[in-house]
């Protein structure tokens, strides 16, 4: 049976490009603290993506990104729920310090 779309089988290059982003989303790699499953489905969206010929690292993290900020937080990356809760704590006062120091005499 024929299809419209040919088959898009991923190489070495494919399968680096992926680990890199999903390493620098925070999905994967020695720091990761992702959900299994969330990793699962955003690597699937990339895969997807590189189906359909998005192939630049650059435009596979954008692509990423676009998805957690147009869910509503469900599909966030582990990098923008850090960097979300980052923000919070800093407009909560967290990284000012109402302390100065006192010069040496």
């Amino acid at each position: 049976m024929s299809s419209s779309h040919p088959e898009h089988y991923l190489d070495n290059d494919d399968l680096t490009l992926l680990v890199e982003v999903l390493t620098a989303a925070g999905f994967y790699g020695t720091t990761a603290n992702a959900d299994p499953s969330a990793r699962l489905v955003a690597t699937r969206f990339l895969m997807a993506a590189l189906e359909n010929g998005i192939d630049s690292r650059e435009m596979l993290a954008a692509a990423l990104v676009e998805r957690g900020n147009a869910s509503s937080g469900e599909h966030q990356t582990p990098a923008q729920t850090k960097a979300e809760a980052i923000d919070r704590w800093d407009d909560e006062g967290g990284a000012s310090s109402s302390v100065t120091a006192k010069s040496p005499a």
